[in-house]
């Protein structure tokens, strides 16, 4: 389950970051979601 949660963890993180790019979200909304995600997908490094 943990490899599942890492893994929809990075795959959020990779999302966030396309719409980042695209300028549809700010870089406080980025690490806000970051952050949520985190703490929803149990991950205790964040290396982004």
């Amino acid at each position: 389950m943990n490899d599942q949660n890492n893994a929809a963890f990075v795959y959020s993180v990779n999302m966030l970051r396309m719409l980042l790019a695209m300028n549809l979200i700010s870089e406080e909304e980025y690490k806000k979601i970051v952050d949520i995600s985190a703490v929803h997908y149990g991950a205790e490094k964040i290396y982004v």
